[in-house]
């Protein structure tokens, strides 16, 4: 089947053509692409499947369903639900779905499932429930339900329909345009794949393209942001500058421990020529940013994927401000920058530009995030400097030279905690400000709001303590800057993901593996607290 697959590919130039195509979905306004580009990930769980790209998947699994129905597209939650219901271990195809009779084997399961309240299933019904969702994507797929392609001129809600959906609200002349050219057009898909004449296909691109420009009587159609909204599908920007953070700043950390150990006049202009790397990759980030904020038409910071990615942005932000007295600093946030950037990229997150809703159009909540989330980026700092001091006080001899990098590293930490703890002030407050907008009260205790003020606390009393005599060893300091940090995980992945309340992104449940790893790396910085007890002196 694969090999039918890569027979009957498409050509890239026309499925971008393919891909140019305005539709409406979930209530927004894109390309084809990344419509394509959203189903192929929710399904397969990839960027592309095989050698074939994300607009060349979807054309052909449109005007070829009874091959692609025999394809293993659809990615398994669970061993567990392949193993119950005989799937393959990783991906399965949708004709294995049904019996011989036509029925759906999942159906009675679900049935079940669907009688029991969403709070009170189990981890295998919430993974059947997903694959039941995927399907249904496939099922609608196959029949022409989705996307919205075609624009009813006569409809208030400017709503734009697939050429599977029920068209009786369109004029007859309409809908009769909308079945036949739809049908051909796939149908010179087909033929075209034999004769290798893309010409016909082309043309009735065209005239689909045509059609929506005179029946889009709301202007929904924006050609110039649906063309970026393409070029920052295809430049997948912070996939590569991931990459960028982690070379340059793995080089620049190499090089700032290499400059600690023995000074050398060729490392400075070696660090210089790093950090402007590391200043390009932070500018094609921000560009990034930009370029959702223009195609979304809000701030991008309105999701857990966008969130995550400005956290990167902040972080690399601090290294920057800090970086002209320390490289040892700016190293340490451009691969903490690197490293949100690999969670940004993880299945869990779906990078997907979102409408918002109108509680969320608030321009209290754009500031009020976008503070609030900066402090995180400059705790990050405070957390890795933190570590850095542990470990140079446990694996590193006497030395005077020493000493000083480790009370200028604390300096920096001190610094970088009190600008997080300034804006984590600043930014609850602006919170309370759009609560008071969006619900009528200032304060709810809502579990978001409780643990931004235990954050506050935490990192008050860390701040402060160096004030009593007895506590104001640079060791202490250090391990609390760093053990201070699991209120921010808390504050922002706890949160989210595991309690409810009206801040949460919504719960899923692929986090156990990362509180798994969470929980390893806690034990190894008590670990690392203990040993480094022993050498508090050098501080």
């Amino acid at each position: 089947v694969i090999e039918a697959v890569q027979q009957n590919r498409i050509p890239e130039a026309h499925a971008a053509r393919f891909g140019a195509l305005p539709v409406q979905f979930r209530g927004r306004m894109m390309p084809m692409n990344t419509f394509s580009s959203e189903i192929l990930r929710k399904l397969y769980k990839e960027q592309a499947f095989g050698s074939l790209n994300a607009d060349q998947f979807m054309l052909s699994l449109l005007a070829m369903p009874q091959m692609w129905m025999q394809v293993p597209l659809i990615a398994l939650p669970s061993k567990q639900v392949s193993e119950q219901y005989d799937l393959p271990v990783d991906h399965a195809p949708y004709a294995l779905f049904f019996d011989q009779q036509g029925s759906y084997r999942l159906l009675p399961p679900l049935q079940a499932i669907y009688h029991h309240p969403a709070g009170e299933r189990t981890a295998a019904e919430k993974d059947l429930v997903k694959l039941d969702e995927k399907i249904n994507i496939i099922w609608q797929l196959l029949n022409h339900n989705m996307p919205g392609i075609f624009p009813n001129p006569g409809d208030p809600s400017h709503t734009w329909y697939a050429a599977g959906d029920d068209l009786s609200l369109f004029q007859e002349e309409d809908s009769l345009f909308i079945s036949r050219t739809f049908t051909c057009y796939l149908t010179e898909v087909t033929r075209s794949l034999q004769s290798g004449d893309w010409s016909i296909p082309d043309r009735v691109l065209r005239e689909i393209e045509a059609w929506q420009l005179q029946k889009d009587k709301a202007s929904l159609i924006r050609p110039e942001k649906l063309k970026a909204e393409i070029s920052y599908n295809r430049m997948n920007i912070f996939s590569r500058v991931r990459v960028g953070y982690f070379i340059f700043g793995g080089l620049l950390l190499l090089l700032a421990f290499m400059q600690q150990l023995q000074q050398r006049r060729w490392r400075g202009g070696a660090s210089l020529l790093l950090t402007a790397g590391i200043v390009l990759f932070f500018i094609w980030h921000m560009y990034g940013m930009a370029m959702r904020w223009y195609i979304s038409g809000h701030a991008p910071w309105s999701n857990s994927y966008e969130t995550m990615v400005y956290i990167a942005w902040v972080t690399v932000l601090a290294g920057l401000v800090f970086g002209r007295k320390s490289a040892l600093t700016l190293a340490l946030a451009t691969l903490f920058g690197g490293v949100i950037l690999f969670v940004s990229g993880l299945n869990w997150m779906d990078p997907q530009i979102n409408t918002l809703v109108p509680v969320l159009k608030s321009p209290w909540l754009m500031f009020h995030v976008a503070v609030i989330v900066a402090a995180y980026g400059f705790f990050g700092i405070s957390f890795l400097l933190g570590i850095t001091n542990l470990s140079l006080m446990t694996f590193s001899g006497r030395d005077n030279q020493l000493t000083y990098r480790l009370k200028e590293l604390s300096i920096i930490n001190n610094i970088s905690m009190l600008a997080g703890l300034a804006l984590m002030t600043i930014g609850t407050f602006l919170g309370a400000i759009w609560a008071n907008e969006s619900w009528g009260r200032y304060w709810g205790w809502d579990p978001k709001e409780t643990w931004a003020l235990i954050t506050v606390v935490v990192y008050t009393i860390v701040t402060h303590l160096h004030l009593v005599k007895r506590w104001s060893s640079g060791w202490l300091f250090n391990l609390l800057s760093v053990l201070a940090f699991a209120s921010v995980l808390m504050t922002f992945l706890g949160v989210n993901y595991l309690l409810s309340g009206m801040h949460s992104y919504g719960q899923t449940d692929n986090l156990s593996s990362v509180f798994a790893y969470l929980t390893a790396a806690f034990g190894l910085i008590v670990l690392l607290g203990v040993v480094s007890y022993r050498k508090r002196d050098k501080l």
